[in-house]
């Protein structure tokens, strides 16, 4: 009995090291009630407090720029990066919109880090009389380019350090097309394996440590 307490307690500091080591948050949703949520870039990034996906009293990101330029901004929040494979992590979801005229933007997710920059090729036309829902799979390496370094894809999942929005045209390159114009972000989610996947996954987890025990 004294073996298995002694398992368990290994176990669950084993757990928690794998935790800091992905920092990233599985499920997280930035709603931007207040605040940023770290977003900065060469882009005006501010808070709005209302307009957002969820109506009058709802806030969102905009980002924006007054004169053409790269329509861009970053975050770092350890919500959003570190290890994303480890995490488990299949994808984001957000919401978007074009909130000044119609700008004809092309609006792109990026991921990584500073020598190795990946770009979804999936270009998000935000609409200006609504928000609209948008996401990008983990899983697809072959939506993504690569616009930093020559590592990876799979590098880059492992060592995320900030997730990006910006406007850009192909053929895609390091530096964004510039524009001006202005668009809203909100209601970021970190996405997970859908429920049936998890619960089968937490099965199989379950079924190994029991079968491990009774050896």
């Amino acid at each position: 009995m004294s073996t298995i307490r002694h398992s368990n307690g290994l176990g669950c500091v084993v757990c928690l090291l794998a935790l800091n080591a992905h920092a990233v948050t599985p499920g997280y949703v930035e709603e931007f009630g207040s605040g940023v949520a770290g977003f900065a870039g060469g882009a005006i990034v501010s808070h709005v407090a209302t307009g957002g996906v969820g109506g009058a009293a709802d806030g969102f990101l905009q980002i924006a720029t007054s004169s053409p330029g790269s329509l861009a901004a970053y975050s770092n929040l350890p919500h959003f990066t570190g290890n994303l494979t480890a995490a488990g992590v299949t994808g984001f979801s957000f919401y978007l919109k074009d909130v000044g005229a119609d700008d004809n933007l092309e609006i792109h997710f990026v991921l990584g880090n500073d020598s190795n920059f990946w770009l979804a090729t999936a270009a998000f036309a935000p609409a200006t009389d609504n928000w609209s829902p948008h996401s990008v799979d983990l899983t697809t390496p072959a939506g993504w380019v690569q616009i930093i370094g020559s590592d990876s894809f799979a590098d880059a999942l492992a060592n995320t350090d900030r997730i990006m929005f910006r406007h850009d045209l192909s053929p895609y390159a390091q530096a964004p097309d510039p524009i001006q114009g202005e668009f809203g972000v909100d209601r970021i989610t970190v996405l997970i394996p859908e429920p049936a996947t998890a619960a089968l996954l937490m099965a199989l987890m379950t079924t190994s440590l029991t079968h491990r025990r009774r050896t």
